[in-house]
């Protein structure tokens, strides 16, 4: 998933509106609609109010995209309306669940989980291990919160080490009780140099 695609720019005459894939509005959009294939099923049908909640759910300024909305939708024939939205508004759904034309073909291995999982994982990755705030995660987008992610990681790996055993270049898992204790040791008052800090 790119961080590029994040969001769509949706041209309503002379008028444009902004959607962002953000976690909220694919979190409120998936449920609301019992998933991403009935959302996208109510959209081609052209429902109107599908048109509007993604809107409201999802653009940059709502207050502004849904002025827009109401405008272009007040000007023109229902059809015409139905046929410059329909396409973009698919697209976006695409964006929320995550599809990105670049991904590989290989197959994923792990455990499938549904989109309120996956969501929710996101959310807890974004408050708890990069200490966002519950608002900030739920503006960012998963890729955002993914690279933000991928970047601590890193940024840890620097710190505290690979796992990596530099002498036979074998790779073994991080041993996070261990670093736990390292961490722990910090503030153990009977520590009183670091060859005391247990490993």
């Amino acid at each position: 998933m790119r961080l590029a695609n994040d969001g769509i720019a949706i041209s309503l005459d002379n008028e444009t509106i902004h959607l962002r894939a953000t976690l909220r509005a694919a979190f409120r959009l998936e449920r609301a609609y019992g998933g991403f294939q009935k959302l996208s099923e109510a959209i081609y049908a052209a429902q109107f109010s599908t048109f509007e909640e993604v809107i409201r759910l999802s653009a940059v300024d709502p207050d502004t995209a849904l002025d827009r909305y109401y405008k272009f939708v007040l000007s023109k024939p229902l059809v015409e309306v139905a046929r410059d939205l329909v396409g973009p508004l698919l697209k976006f759904v695409e964006l929320l669940a995550g599809v990105d034309g670049e991904q590989s073909d290989t197959k994923s291995t792990g455990t499938p989980m549904s989109f309120e999982e996956g969501f929710t994982k996101l959310f807890r990755i974004a408050t708890g291990w990069l200490g966002w705030t519950p608002e900030q995660a739920w503006n960012a987008t998963p890729a955002e919160i993914m690279e933000a992610y991928q970047g601590r990681m890193e940024m840890l790996s620097a710190i505290f080490g690979s796992g990596k055993d530099k002498e036979s270049g074998d790779t073994t898992s991080t041993n996070i009780s261990s670093a736990r204790d390292r961490l722990g040791a910090l503030g153990n008052l009977t520590v009183h140099n670091m060859a005391e800090v247990p490993l």
